[in-house]
């Protein structure tokens, strides 16, 4: 385990920088002299390494002969112990690690504290075994290693996988209300069946394989995931994704979804397979146009107006791909003026660009006539903004449309839940950004399922984490990092049999475990079915 002293303070102590990566060391001057020119001079020695925690060094042989002491008396082990002892919570409160217990047994750890590693690490799973040295989880006494852990994902099987979605779906799905999105997680591997070239959201030129989530509409929890063939278009694959999901108990849900789904064929799979449903509906269709041609600037009435919205909603009723259902008209006033403002800006950027060009922009004809009117001229070409084209375009600005056979719920509520919708592609945001996990360096189909259900749990955590300290988070203008970075820095010392805090936890760290109703210090000791922290510890000392 990691062997940390607090740094000397006595005379001739000092610290230097080395190395590529910019290593910190501890030196202490042994000599101190003139040379043959009179200037002053001394001798250092290194006595250790600095440890990232504050006023701690790992030390050397040196340090032994220079204080006299035993080496083996001067162990002490240092462990971050808040974010993980509270990843650890949030799981048994949320039914998560019954549910990982159920279908892996001991297993159920290994997957949470590969979880908990991508969260705070991202994707790649080379470093885990520093990161597991740093790091304590109760009940924890394994060191996992990169080639454990791609093992681990092979041994993950689809029948335990479905059999777990079977129980987290119960235990997890609250509102009834569904969102479901697809993105693409782009791939280096050759081999595997799945990975196909298709339409990669992300512009890599790479093939790519196919994820589409499930979670909560209320409180944005991952249920569900399907991977599937990255050739395959979201509106072919649907039936299958909503057959899949209604086996492990997603049915007669509302699903809401995005415009990308508009097609005959989804909405026959909706109508039959789902309670209701609620589409974007794209303002490109002749349904689109002739609606927003009946009603524009007829909306913004009281009558129509939404409770505390500020936002106007005319209902019509209609009949689409042989699906009842109504359209949702929307009109947006301050949505409206912040467009109004972007496109006279973007048409003032146009503007100037035109002034510059000597000539007449043939190939570029596309960008400027849907607002000017060009005129070819003997010395070149004259242009003028097109006021009536400009306005057209200013009036359909602030308006858009749903379809929904939602017919129990108002439109305030409908367009809550389309709202909320997001929280599908923040999961994607997850993944890709904040975990790292844009492309994939699996190289075989089941260590890739294997690990794309790691990174599921991971999200399932994360997700949590994100709902439970959402207000924090406003409140204080941070991030979910700066958040896990506070909660790391509460650490356990074990020194010659004694365990105990680091340091009281500070206000800051108090307020954030408050957001999970952790009002008090954390218990140091916790029973853990006769075993205690003590025990747990030495175990790891092993």
């Amino acid at each position: 385990m990691n062997r940390l002293v607090t740094i000397p303070e006595d005379a001739g102590i000092h610290i230097k920088t080395a190395g590529t990566k910019g290593d910190k060391y501890v030196y202490k001057y042994t000599k101190y002299f003139r040379n043959a020119d009179g200037k002053s001079r001394n001798k250092a020695k290194i006595i250790g390494k600095c440890s990232a925690t504050q006023g701690k060094m790992t030390p050397n042989n040196n340090y032994f002969e220079f204080y006299k002491l035993d080496p083996l008396l001067a162990e002490i082990s240092y462990w971050d112990f808040g974010y993980s002892y509270l990843v650890l919570k949030v799981c048994r409160e949320m039914g998560l690690m019954d549910c990982l217990s159920t279908t892996f047994g001991e297993r159920a750890m290994d997957i949470v504290v590969m979880a908990a590693y991508i969260i705070r690490e991202g994707n790649a799973m080379d470093g885990i075994d520093d990161w597991l040295q740093r790091n304590f989880f109760e009940k924890f006494d394994r060191l996992l290693t990169s080639q454990s852990v791609s093992k681990i994902f092979a041994a993950i099987t689809a029948t335990q996988t479905n059999a777990f979605f079977v129980n987290w779906v119960k235990a997890a799905l609250k509102s009834g209300s569904v969102c479901y999105d697809v993105t693409s997680i782009s791939s280096y591997a050759q081999e595997m069946i799945s990975v196909e070239r298709g339409y990669n959201r992300d512009g890599d030129n790479l093939a790519q394989y196919n994820l589409g989530i499930f979670c909560d509409e209320i409180n944005k929890t991952p249920l569900y995931y399907n991977r599937y063939n990255g050739s395959l278009t979201d509106k072919t694959n649907l039936s299958y994704v909503l057959a899949n999901a209604k086996a492990v108990g997603i049915k007669r849900v509302k699903m809401i979804l995005d415009g990308g789904f508009w097609s005959a064929e989804c909405f026959a799979n909706l109508h039959s397979l789902c309670e209701a449903f609620t589409v974007g509906m794209p303002a490109h269709l002749k349904d689109s146009e002739r609606i927003l041609s009946a009603h524009i600037g007829k909306v913004e009435k009281y009558e129509n107006e939404l409770s505390n919205q500020q936002i106007y909603c005319v209902p019509i009723e209609a009949e689409i791909h042989g699906v009842q259902g109504k359209v949702l008209l929307f009109y947006d006033p301050l949505n409206h003026f912040h467009l109004c403002g972007e496109l006279s800006n973007y048409i003032a950027k146009l503007k100037a660009e035109l002034t510059k060009l000597k000539r007449y922009p043939q190939k570029q004809l596309e960008r400027y006539t849907p607002y000017f009117s060009l005129t070819k001229t003997d010395t070149g070409f004259d242009f003028a903004v097109d006021a009536n084209k400009i306005e057209d375009l200013r009036k359909s600005k602030g308006y858009f449309l749903l379809f929904s056979t939602d017919v129990d719920s108002p439109p305030e509520r409908i367009l809550e839940h389309y709202r909320a919708k997001d929280s599908a592609e923040k999961l994607f945001a997850q993944i890709k950004v904040d975990m790292a996990g844009n492309r994939s360096r699996t190289h075989n189909e089941q260590t890739t399922d294997g690990k794309t259900f790691v990174t599921f749990i991971a999200c399932v955590i994360r997700s949590h984490l994100l709902y439970c300290l959402k207000q924090y988070i406003v409140d204080k203008s941070t991030s979910l990092k700066k958040i896990l970075n506070q909660l790391s820095n509460i650490s356990i010392i074990s020194s010659q049999g004694i365990y105990r805090f680091a340091k009281a936890l500070t206000k800051g760290q108090k307020e954030i475990l408050a957001a999970f109703k952790l009002t008090d210090d954390i218990p140091i000791f916790d029973s853990w079915g006769g075993r205690n922290l003590k025990s747990a510890i030495k175990l790891r000392e092993k």
